[in-house]
């Protein structure tokens, strides 16, 4: 029978388990399964902490997948919470799921019927993570939704992205990847900031707010204004004659200096992608040449058009950025990219996207986003203003 994680009043350490040499140490661990393993360090750390140790066959099976149950346990003894009696059997994980609820960074009703033995995800995994590291979220009134909590982990640092960045909050969890991910939480708790892996941030941002431009492109990273902060529920356009309603799907910002970027496909065939110079009747400049910048896609839709003689059927939201000026704006109209510029395929507004470089621009105080309908004259556009963005000078 497994010895899988034990608190300092019950752990049973076998022969085979010594104490922890030092960290210098070829396998720190002891464990002849962790000799070239990439957490072996952080294994051995955890294990001097005695909130894990391994089995009684003298492996540590860093490559299981641990349950809820096992990962809430670890995470209250790693905590130090206050552990009250000790069930045997099949319910033995009992004391410690009863204390991470009354801590509140377990919710009672997330833990339903069997689920408990089952590998925990990623989802839920973070959710316990940034609510260990949060007072305020342990707070029984604060609700913490899926994208909002990886969202929240991802950018502490408490998890990294797997391969390019990708969340997979449905994945399962390793034994080695929940020990790295709970001395994530004690080194939050103790004070230290941690690294952050920026293509899980920007795609956990995209998830959460529809929209990645904050965490990738650092001019849209500058304090927003109290009433103009970006939601998505300011996507939603509807004209008050009630006759247009239409929705941004998501903005998406991507690094045309990164051939992985994980949003790179969204644009389909780069080399076809030209950007508007005012100057240039024809051949204008491909957006291929300019790698040193981002390209901005804007994904819209339209729920409704009611009447065709005030709005177009031009099946998307109006959206526009601005704030960004050229400091040489002949250069620009002439095919130098030093602000932001409309991209498109064929012709001019054949698509919404935009091409921002990553320096030579310049910029108001303000950079402010908006949206509109497609009027028809004399009827409005009903633009308004989602966020609005100070940028220092």
């Amino acid at each position: 029978m497994k010895t899988m994680f034990a608190l300092t009043a019950s752990l049973v350490l076998v022969p085979l388990i010594h104490a922890v040499p030092s960290m210098a140490d070829e396998n720190p661990t002891g464990f002849a399964d962790l000799r070239d393993h990439w957490a072996k360090h952080t294994v051995a750390k955890a294990i001097s902490k005695q909130y894990v140790d391994g089995y009684s066959d003298g492996s540590f099976r860093p490559e299981d997948y641990v349950s809820t149950a096992e990962f809430i346990k670890m995470v209250a003894a790693a905590t130090k919470l206050p552990v009250n009696g000790t069930v045997e059997g099949r319910d033995w994980y009992v004391p410690y799921v009863k204390a991470a609820i009354e801590k509140g960074i377990v919710r009672e009703d997330s833990i339903q019927g069997d689920t408990i033995n089952k590998p925990i995800s990623r989802l839920d995994m973070a959710k316990i993570a940034v609510r260990a590291t949060d007072p305020a979220l342990q707070q029984p009134q604060v609700n913490l939704n899926d994208e909002g909590a990886m969202f929240t982990a991802a950018t502490k640092g408490l998890i990294q992205g797997l391969h390019n960045g990708e969340l997979a909050p449905n994945g399962s969890t390793t034994r080695a990847q929940s020990v790295t991910i709970i001395e994530r939480i004690l080194s939050v708790n103790s004070g230290e900031k941690l690294e952050t892996d920026k293509k899980a941030v920007a795609n956990a941002e995209l998830a959460f707010k529809r929209t990645n431009l904050f965490s990738m492109i650092p001019v849209f990273g500058g304090k927003q204004g109290q009433t103009t902060t970006w939601t998505p529920d300011k996507l939603v356009l509807e004209t008050e004659d009630g006759l247009f309603r239409g929705e941004i799907d998501q903005v998406v910002a991507i690094d045309m200096a990164d051939p992985d970027d994980p949003n790179r496909h969204m644009l389909g065939d780069i080399s076809e992608l030209r950007w508007f110079a005012p100057e240039i009747i024809h051949n204008h400049p491909y957006v291929k040449d300019f790698p040193d910048s981002y390209v901005i896609l804007v994904k819209s839709h339209v729920d409704y058009v009611k009447d065709t003689q005030a709005y177009s059927e031009i099946g998307r939201v109006g959206f526009a950025i601005y704030g960004f000026e050229s400091p040489d704006y002949e250069a620009f109209s002439n095919g130098t990219l030093n602000t932001l510029a409309q991209v498109f395929k064929t012709r001019r507004g054949d698509m919404q996207a935009f091409i921002l470089p990553k320096t030579g621009f310049s910029t108001k105080n303000n950079i402010s986003i908006t949206l509109s309908a497609p009027a028809r004259p004399p009827v409005e556009n009903s633009a308004k203003t989602i966020t609005s963005i100070w940028v220092p000078k």
